[in-house]
């Protein structure tokens, strides 16, 4: 343990004395910066539909998880980690989801994540798991 100590304390050692050598090269010009601040516009809501990125706008942007969500990532997600709800949080579910199926010892006792596996095995097999995006219900297939 004493080898492992001095060892971590060398390696910290070693890497502050190379960034002290090179403070020079982490200043921040404060005259460039406001003179960026000084060049911007200021833009709206409304503004922002006009731009889009790889042809995604923002009128679009909601149906963006749907169409995203790779259902093989969805099943092998609730393969490796469905106790806790991650995969419910991949297709685009409510926040607090991950804290119901944990407090629930992964959904009612694991039967709602061993369920959930069968309907993504089944989705996957057939390309298909729009209808469990975005589903706020704790239990997504019904």
């Amino acid at each position: 343990m004493k080898k492992f100590i001095i060892s971590l304390v060398a390696v910290l050692a070693l890497s502050f004395t190379a960034m002290a050598e090179n403070v020079d090269a982490y200043t921040v010009d404060d005259n460039a910066i406001e003179q960026v601040f000084a060049e911007s516009a200021e833009m709206t809501i409304t503004d922002m539909s006009l731009f889009s990125i790889d042809g995604i706008t923002m009128e679009s942007a909601a149906n963006l998880t749907t169409r995203s969500v790779n259902p093989w990532g969805a099943w092998a997600i609730c393969w490796f980690l469905g106790e806790f709800g991650i995969h419910r949080h991949y297709m685009g579910t409510s926040k607090p989801m991950w804290l119901y199926y944990t407090l629930t010892c992964g959904g009612i006792f694991g039967i709602v994540t061993v369920v959930d596996w069968v309907v993504l095995l089944i989705g996957a097999i057939q390309d298909d798991i729009s209808e469990y995006c975005n589903n706020d219900s704790f239990i997504m297939w019904l």
